[in-house]
């Protein structure tokens, strides 16, 4: 019977803890304002700086609750290596295609390929359990070559289209 009221015990304050790091600061902050404004020996020019005071550290204290996680897919992850590393620098053009595959578009004018470079997720979350929003973001890979047909550069940049070869 003790392990029993030991393990409630234990229960309730895991649960009052998670309830005070949710809600506690929201209480903390109403308590304040409402003491605040309700005194009477306090100017009222101090009341309203007071007010903003708690306002401001409320909201820092918010913010460091938020946390912003990125979540690149394997395309994206494999292209940004490529493009960071500048490996595919100085190949031709049969190369780079042996290499990456057929370009999903190809501007012959300017003397580019463009990859699909895969997606990137971005969530934001609040204390690292309620998701607030998830926003996907797609990614090319483009590859620019000189007049000898040899990459000059890359450059890995978001695009409003998502590119197949």
């Amino acid at each position: 019977m003790f392990e029993t009221l030991l393990v409630d015990f234990a229960l309730l304050v895991a649960l009052l803890i998670m309830f005070m790091i949710y809600v506690g600061p929201f209480i903390l902050f109403f308590s304040s304002i409402i003491f605040v404004l309700t005194r009477k020996s306090i100017y009222i020019s101090s009341k309203i700086l007071i007010v903003i005071i708690i306002l401001v550290i409320t909201f820092l204290l918010f913010i460091t609750l938020i946390k912003f996680i990125d979540k690149p897919s394997k395309d994206y992850s494999k292209m940004k290596q490529i493009n960071d590393s500048k490996s595919i620098i100085g190949l031709s053009k049969e190369e780079v295609e042996n290499k990456l595959g057929k370009p999903g578009k190809i501007e012959k004018s300017q003397n580019i390929y463009l990859y699909d470079a895969g997606t990137l997720y971005r969530e934001v979350t609040f204390i690292n359990r309620y998701g607030l929003w998830v926003k996907t973001y797609y990614y090319a890979l483009f590859v620019y070559f000189d007049e000898n047909d040899i990459v000059e550069s890359t450059s890995l940049k978001e695009s409003l289209e998502f590119y197949v070869p």
